[in-house]
């Protein structure tokens, strides 16, 4: 029986709808895959159809003041392979037994390398050249068919590497981590501008993931190179300061290292900075340059109780040569401190700057305000010792400050009171960070609450709170610049291949103090070094005009006896162009005071500086400059011709010989030396030269070492810093070690010290 009209139109009606349905269906479904999956699926095609490899980008540049550069990128290999492609036209097992020994890697490793289940994975990065050139070999048929067809999917991509040519102020700039990031320092703080963006290159694979044998780029996305950073650092300053602080180290065989800080204290540009002993810039990793000057690895120490009597130093309770990896965590993490900014210490007498300045400010005291010191002063409960035991008796505000006598400056901080006292803390920046550019930046420990009697007493004089150098260093700055708070900067600029993207100026913060107040504790400080009676002299320089305090503070249980010996000295004292902080860490020798171990310090760091910034020396009248001339070339003149030539240079003349003319002479010609050295003149041949024993100078006074050199027919020569030819002056240094062989006439450099407190 045939369907009836209605029916056929019943199931054409369901006919339709149910391809309307399946239309829908349809529809949703493609909509789904290519709209809602559809970057997805995208992503996955062209990771099956293509491969991509990165190009590192170069980082920025990190440049001193002048244009040198401190750190740069430099591009290196690193060996890649798709693991596809091994498998497919390669050899894992010739791979890896060809690339073990270049690369000095395990073979077994790299057999799971080139075997995972990956198209892209690095085998090594930042291949050294030799080791690029020997797989360069193994990949080039030319030298090899066989080996060369076992290495297939193995291939070299584009990386980079940071160099720092000069090795110099490694805790300012930091250094990069695996990936070419930032891990301290400049490197870290301005990780961001440096980094710059990587580019890519996307290669066609087939199905199964291996590479097409054309290679051929489809896609390039080039590298942008990062912006480069330019620091406030001056190289050579910076070269002068680590040097000194490393001799530093050694002498006083300091248990917890050196800092120091130069600035210019009119802008708070930072010149130079440096923490001793330090790492290589260039392996960061390596522990060698840290322990090759440190008394304290940072792992605890035994030491037996006849040993301690004796002094002798301390036995590790490991063996420093087979650290445990906690041990080396803790030691690296020493060795990468900042001491200047990361460090809060008790700055000592060096803080009677901010409470002399305070207190002529607020007109608390006078130049000629009477003082007496019977060795102690009493405040409240407590009686609170002088530096000076037996008392500095009667005295000025402006002999208190050159004497560092603790009485006066506890009876100033009285004067100013608590709110006063806190309020220039305050105003001075010493409650809060400088934000100077580096991270790790400590905050300081001082009174929250109001202070006691006894609490302003101690502080007066640098006790009882905590700063940082880079606070220290910027409080006094703003005392000796004209009385303002500048925001101390490492960082100049940021550019790139376009210019300056931006500038850093120098930042005033506000006004401490004014320029009256400044002016005359310019005068004061200058005293205190210019001086051969007060604290600073040991850090006087001839012509330099230092002025400056010198600081010794107590560290932890001060039944322990440790000690922070800092001296912070600026020059010219009239129109302070550059300002120095140095501060040595529990000294382990017999005199720990900052006026006799770190006041030299900075003094010729100072000196260094103003003769490299071309600043002129201004001598005083009773100065007399040190007077150097060249030895003349006499050689093949007459005897009394050669005499007056030498005589008329200001230099002593010996003859050795009974010839006629002179054939050969001490020092050579063209050598410089101090007016009255002597010149040995030859006038018959010497076989053989008698050499002459270098004498121990150690300890003795001017004129005995000028005396005992004469002695042995050595030319004498005072170096250093140091009101030397006072009288007290000791030997501490000597160009040339005792017992050394030296030929006659030979300049020794003699290095003194005066004994002081602070």
């Amino acid at each position: 029986m045939r369907p009836s009209l209605n029916e056929i139109r019943k199931r054409t009606i369901v006919m339709v709808l149910a391809v309307i349905a399946a239309l829908t269906a349809l529809v949703v479904r493609v909509g789904y895959w290519q709209i809602v999956r559809g970057d997805e699926l995208t992503k996955k095609a062209k990771a099956q159809q293509q491969g991509s490899s990165i190009i590192t980008a170069s980082r920025g540049n990190i440049y001193d003041r002048n244009g040198k550069v401190l750190a740069e990128s430099a591009s290196v290999n690193t060996l890649i392979c798709n693991p596809e492609d091994v498998k497919a036209d390669g050899d894992a097992t010739v791979i890896a037994s060809k690339l073990a020994p270049v690369l000095n890697m395990d073979t077994d490793k790299i057999v799971s390398l080139v075997t995972k289940n990956a198209r892209y994975q690095v085998i090594k990065k930042r291949l050294t050249t030799e080791e690029a050139d020997a797989v360069k070999k193994l990949l080039d048929p030319n030298v090899d068919k066989v080996v060369a067809k076992a290495m297939s999917g193995v291939y070299f991509e584009d990386d980079s590497k940071r160099y720092y040519p000069f090795n110099v102020a490694p805790h300012i700039l930091g250094f990069t981590g695996y990936d070419n990031n930032g891990i301290q320092g400049i490197e870290l703080t301005f990780d961001d501008a440096l980094m710059g963006r990587n580019g890519s290159i996307e290669t066609n694979q087939n199905a199964n993931g291996t590479t097409l044998s054309q290679k051929q780029a489809e896609y390039l996305n080039n590298a942008s190179k990062g912006d480069d950073v330019v620091l406030t650092i001056d190289e050579t300053i910076q070269h002068f300061l680590e040097k000194h602080l490393e001799e530093a180290v050694k002498e006083n065989k300091l248990k917890e290292g050196a800092a120091g800080i130069v600035m210019n204290p009119k802008t708070g540009e930072v010149l130079a900075m440096s923490t001793k002993p330090d790492f290589d810039l260039n392996s960061p990793y390596d522990l060698d340059q840290f322990r090759k000057y440190s008394l304290d690895f940072g792992y605890k120490t035994e030491v037996e109780d006849d040993e301690e009597e004796e002094g002798e130093t301390p036995k590790p309770t490991s063996d420093p040569n087979e650290l445990t990896d906690e041990e080396v965590a803790t030691v690296r993490n020493k060795m990468w401190r900042n001491k200047a900014v990361s460090d809060t210490y008790e700055p000592g007498s060096t803080f009677k700057i901010i409470t002399a300045a305070a207190a002529l400010e607020e007109h608390a005291v006078n130049l000629d305000s009477a003082f007496y010191c019977p060795g102690f002063k009493v405040v409240a409960d407590r009686k609170i010792g002088c530096a000076n035991k037996n008392g500095h008796g009667a005295q000025t505000f402006v002999e208190g400050v050159r004497n560092s006598c603790n009485p006066v400056f506890m009876e100033l901080g009285l004067r100013l009171g608590n709110e006063k006292f806190m309020e220039y803390f305050t105003a001075f920046g010493l409650t809060e960070k400088t934000d100077v550019e580096l991270i790790g930046e400590a905050s300081s420990i001082y009174y929250h609450n109001k202070m006691s009697e006894v609490d302003i007493a101690t502080s007066s004089f640098g006790q009882g709170f905590q700063i940082t150098p880079i606070q220290l260093i910027t409080a006094v700055s703003a005392v000796i610049n004209g009385g303002e708070r500048m925001k101390p900067q490492i960082v100049k600029e940021i550019r790139n291949s376009n210019g300056v993207i931006k500038t850093y100026e120098p930042e005033v913060v506000s006004r401490v103090i004014s320029e009256e107040t400044s002016k005359t504790m310019r005068e004061i400080l200058e005293s205190v070094v210019a001086l051969p009676t007060s604290t600073g002299k040991n850090a006087y320089v001839k012509g330099c005009r230092i002025g400056g305090k010198t600081g010794t503070s107590e560290k932890g249980n001060r039944e322990e006896g440790k000690r922070i010996a800092s001296f912070i000295g600026f020059a010219p004292a009239n129109d302070p162009q550059v300002v120095c902080l140095i501060m040595l860490d529990e000294p382990q020798v017999d005199n720990k005071y900052g006026g006799t171990i770190a006041a030299p310090l900075a003094g010729e760091v100072i000196e260094d500086v103003l003769n490299y910034l071309g600043i002129e020396k201004q001598y005083t009248e009773s100065e007399m400059p040190d007077v150097k001339v060249e030895v003349p070339d006499v050689r093949g003149v007459g005897e009394n011709d050669a005499r007056t030539a030498v005589a008329d240079k200001n230099l002593y003349v010996k003859v050795v010989g009974d010839g006629e003319t002179v054939v050969d002479q001490l020092p050579k010609p063209g050598v410089m030396l101090n007016e009255n050295s002597t010149v040995i003149l030859y006038t018959e041949k010497q076989e053989k030269t008698d050499m002459v024993s270098v004498p121990n100078l150690d300890g003795m006074s001017v004129n005995d070492a000028k005396y005992t050199l004469e002695l042995r027919g050595l030319n004498f020569e005072i170096v250093g810093a140091g009101h030397s030819e006072m009288g007290g002056a000791y030997a501490v240094n000597q160009s040339i070690a005792a017992g050394e062989s030296v030929q006659p006439a030979t300049v020794i450099g003699v290095e003194f010290r005066q004994v002081t407190s602070d």
